[in-house]
C-alpha cells in the first residue's frame, strides 16, 4: 500500500483524499493511523500504567496485539497497580510512565504526580476531530484538564439494565423494554418480588457503585469547588435513593432476603448463581453476565428513565489514554492514542463487542455483531443519551464510601432518609479531612 502510493499522481492523490474525507473519524485526516511525518521507525517501548484491575491478557488482546501489528516498531509494555507498582511506587523509582489508561479518576491521578500532559498541540498537529466523540466525554476531559485536555476516551461503558428471561417466562410477566420509566420499572418489580415454595424472588436491584456514580441526575457527592457534601444541598438525592434503591425493595419478603444476605442489597450472586433476582441495572459489560449465566435465558434492556428527563440515561463511564509529561516518546505515545479513536479500530471493537466513543450511528449499529452477543437486544447500549457528567472535586473517590454504604441502610428502611442523609454528610466529611491530610 506505502509502496503504490508512492508512485500515485497528484491528480489522484486530490481524488483519494477527497473520497476518504467521508469517512474520517476522530483521527482527522490521518484515517489509517499509519506512520507520520516526525515520528520516528525505530524500535519504540512504551510503558502504559493503569490503576484498573485490567489483566495482562485483557491489554494484551485489546491493545497491545492490535498496536504491534498496526506499528511494528511500537511494543506496549503494560504496569497495572499491585505490590511494588503503586502509582506512589512507581514516582518514587523513577519509572518513567509513557501512556494512561484509566477511567475518570485518571485526571486526579495524573495530576496529583505532576504527570499530566496538555495533548492539546498533539490532537491538533495529528488532526484528531474532537467533534467526533461522544460530547460529554470530551467535556468532561476538557473540565478535569484546567482547560486543556489530558487524556482521550478509548472505550466506554454505561448502565444498562440485565434481565433472567426465565424468571419472567415463569410468571407470565412481559419482559422489560427500552423505553421504560422508573415507576414502570418499580411495578414490573414488585409483581416479581415474590415467594413460589421455599424460594423468594427478588424484582430488581442496582449495582451501588455503578449507578451512584454514574446517576441520571448529573449528581456530584460532593461541590467541586468547596469539597463540602451535596447530599444536603441537593434535594434531587432523595429522589435518586427512592428511585433507585428504596421503592423496589418495599417488600417484607425483600427485606428478609436482604437479612440474609448481612442487610446488602442483592448483587452479582442473586442474579447470576443463585437466579432469584429477575433484573439488576449494571455495568455494560455483557462477559460479566455471560461468564456465570451458563444455562440461563438472559437478554438486556435499556436503563429505566425519569419521568422529567425522557431518553436520558446514564453517565459514560469511559476510559481514557493519556501521554504523560515525563515520556520521551509523545509523538509514538499520540500516534497510539490515534490509531485507538479511529473508525477502523473502533469499529474493530464494536464489532466484538465494546462500545464505541465515537458518535457515528454506523458504528453503533455494528455492536457485537462478530461476538456472541449478537442476538442479545444490543440496541439497549445506545437507546438513551448519555447524562451530563459533571466537573468533579479531587476528593469525589473519597466521599463515595459514605454515599454508597448508606444505600443498603437506605433499602432496608430501618433509618428515616433525613437521619441517614446526616450521617452520610458526616462520613464524607470526615473522609475528606482525612485525605487532605495526608497531602499537607
Amino acid at each position: 500500500m506505502i509502496k503504490k502510493s508512492l508512485i500515485v499522481s497528484t491528480a489522484m492523490l486530490v481524488a483519494l483524499t477527497t473520497a476518504c474525507s467521508s469517512k474520517q473519524g476522530a483521527e482527522g485526516t490521518s484515517s489509517d493511523g499509519n506512520q507520520k511525518q516526525g515520528v520516528s521507525n525505530e524500535p519504540v517501548e512504551l510503558v502504559l500504567y493503569s490503576t484498573s484491575a485490567t489483566s495482562e491478557e485483557e491489554i494484551k488482546q485489546k491493545f497491545s496485539d492490535p498496536i504491534k501489528a498496526k506499528f511494528p516498531n511500537i511494543t506496549i509494555k503494560y504496569i497495572k497497580k499491585g505490590t511494588g507498582t503503586t502509582i506512589d511506587e512507581m514516582v518514587a523509582s523513577g519509572q518513567t510512565i509513557d501512556l494512561f489508561y484509566e477511567s475518570t479518576n485518571y485526571f486526579y491521578t495524573v495530576d496529583k504526580y505532576g504527570l499530566a500532559y496538555d495533548m492539546s498541540d498533539l490532537i491538533k498537529k495529528n488532526n484528531i476531530d474532537l467533534s467526533a466523540f461522544e460530547p460529554t466525554m470530551i467535556d468532561f476531559a476538557k473540565n478535569m484538564s484546567k482547560n486543556g485536555i489530558y487524556g482521550l476516551p478509548v472505550s466506554s461503558m454505561n448502565v444498562i439494565l440485565f434481565y433472567n428471561k426465565d424468571i419472567f417466562d415463569k410468571f407470565g410477566v412481559p419482559y422489560p423494554k427500552n423505553d421504560m420509566t422508573w415507576e414502570e420499572l418499580a411495578q414490573v418489580a414488585n409483581t416479581l418480588t415474590r415467594a413460589d415454595g421455599d424460594k423468594q424472588y427478588l424484582g430488581f436491584a442496582a449495582s451501588p457503585a455503578h449507578t451512584i456514580k454514574a446517576n441520571q441526575l448529573g449528581l456530584n457527592f460532593l461541590d467541586a469547588k468547596t469539597d463540602k457534601p451535596t447530599i444536603n444541598t441537593d434535594e434531587k438525592w432523595k429522589q435518586l435513593y427512592q428511585t433507585y434503591y428504596i421503592n423496589t425493595a418495599n417488600n417484607p419478603g425483600y427485606k428478609k432476603a436482604m437479612v440474609g444476605l448481612k442487610n446488602k442489597l442483592p448483587y452479582k450472586d442473586p442474579f447470576l448463581k443463585d437466579r432469584n433476582l429477575a433484573m439488576i441495572a449494571y455495568l455494560s459489560d455483557l462477559d460479566w453476565a455471560a461468564a456465570g449465566s451458563e444455562g440461563m435465558n438472559w437478554d438486556i434492556a435499556a436503563l429505566p428513565t425519569f419521568k422529567e428527563l425522557p431518553k436520558i440515561g446514564s453517565q459514560a463511564y469511559p476510559f481514557y489514554w493519556g501521554v504523560t509529561q515525563q515520556s520521551k516518546h509523545k509523538e509514538e505515545a499520540m500516534q497510539v492514542i490515534q490509531y485507538l479513536t479511529s473508525v477502523e479500530y473502533q469499529t474493530k471493537q464494536v464489532r466484538n463487542g465494546t462500545m464505541t466513543v465515537l458518535k457515528d450511528d454506523a458504528i453503533k449499529k455494528q455492536f457485537a455483531q462478530d461476538s456472541k452477543y449478537k442476538d442479545k437486544n444490543t440496541s439497549a447500549l445506545f437507546y438513551n443519551q448519555y447524562a451530563p457528567m459533571p466537573v468533579r472535586s479531587a476528593y469525589e473517590g473519597e466521599a463515595q464510601k459514605a454515599y454508597e454504604d448508606a444505600i443498603h441502610e437506605a433499602a432496608l428502611g430501618d433509618t428515616d432518609i433525613n437521619s441517614l442523609f446526616r450521617k452520610i454528610e458526616e462520613t464524607a466529611n470526615k473522609a475528606v479531612d482525612a485525605a487532605k491530610a495526608k497531602t499537607r
